[in-house]
């Protein structure tokens, strides 16, 4: 049996598409996970314990891509 995958309804991302602020919050809501896991860094303390650390400026980033890539979508 695959993955189980939360998927967004074609509305929000229609309404996203068009610019619906309450719409692209809900899809980068929805990527949260992923771009927090893309921006997560290891950090070893003086006694060599790793330590998961989110790169905030990685995090804006890529939500402001991830916003930028949204406004340029064509739904066809």
């Amino acid at each position: 049996m695959g993955i189980k995958r939360n998927v967004l309804p074609f509305q929000i991302i229609t309404l996203a598409v068009h610019g619906d602020v309450l719409a692209v919050n809900q899809v980068v809501k929805h990527f949260e996970p992923y771009i927090i896991k893309l921006s997560q860094k290891t950090l070893f303390d003086e006694t060599g314990t790793p330590h998961i650390h989110v790169e905030s400026d990685v995090r804006r980033t890529l939500e402001t891509k991830l916003i930028v890539a949204i406004l340029k979508f064509e739904l066809m």
